[in-house]
């Protein structure tokens, strides 16, 4: 049986030049960068046996263990390297989150991670900006036949004109191809972070908010990669002590 995420991007080339998926990873984090993964498929990838194979498991990364992620991955990196699609990655830093907030700086890795794409597909493919009067033509479609999808709902800050999907990863093959993209660059990172701050637990936490990590905050307080706006509330002022504010931007900065 078919990969549904195949068959429901097969669907969607047909009549098109092809299909770029958008997603991201490490948006709820309380350390690292937030890095976003995209994908281009061309309608002619789909006329290939072999690459409904390949990607017969392709879904939400969330799904997998690290050690199935990593396979997926490498999957999507040889499709890659054989040239039957195009796959990178984007990412915006700490400093980005604390000055223009997580939703900000995710299209900023979104759209750096898109124009990435842009550039290895050498013209195949050239986004649009969002106030672009092209799109505001009647036959804009002739124009530029690419559907670009973005997992969950339209971004608004997002200047790449593209549609929304809710729960995209786990419907659109391309989606899925980014998101496992996304997971995978982001994981790699936060595990070397790991070596470098090992009481942190981000080698298994990978930044979110497990007990390990919140209580070596407690204890330690933030490092450089943690995030201001995301670990304000939970750090605690205790007696002797700076605040959380000012231990937050005494790492940060």
């Amino acid at each position: 049986m078919p990969n549904p995420r195949w068959t429901h991007d097969r669907k969607l080339a047909k009549g098109q030049l092809g299909i770029v998926g958008v997603d991201e990873a490490g948006r709820g984090c309380l350390a690292g960068p937030v890095v976003a993964g995209a994908v281009l498929l061309s309608s002619s990838f789909f006329r290939e046996a072999k690459h409904r194979k390949i990607t017969e498991e392709m879904n939400d990364s969330k799904q997998f263990n690290e050690a199935k992620r990593e396979e997926l991955y490498a999957r999507v990196i040889k499709l890659a390297d054989q040239s039957a699609l195009i796959a990178t990655t984007g990412e915006a830093s700490v400093q980005e989150i604390e000055k223009h907030n997580i939703v900000g700086a995710t299209c900023f890795a979104m759209e750096r991670a898109m124009k990435k794409l842009s550039e290895e597909s050498d013209g195949l493919w050239e986004p649009l900006q969002q106030s672009s009067p092209e799109w505001l033509e009647v036959g804009w479609k002739a124009k530029q036949p690419w559907i670009v999808l973005v997992d969950g709902r339209p971004m608004k800050k997002l200047p790449i004109r593209h549609q929304g999907l809710v729960k995209g990863d786990s419907i659109s093959l391309s989606i899925a191809m980014a998101s496992m993209m996304a997971k995978v660059t982001r994981d790699r990172f936060m595990r070397k972070l790991h070596l470098e701050f090992p009481n942190y637990g981000f080698d298994s936490n990978k930044g979110y908010g497990s007990p390990v990590h919140l209580n070596a905050l407690q204890e330690l307080g933030p490092t450089q990669h943690h995030r201001p706006r995301f670990i304000r509330n939970l750090l605690k002022e205790t007696k002797g002590s700076k605040s959380a504010d000012e231990q937050s931007q005494l790492s940060f900065w």
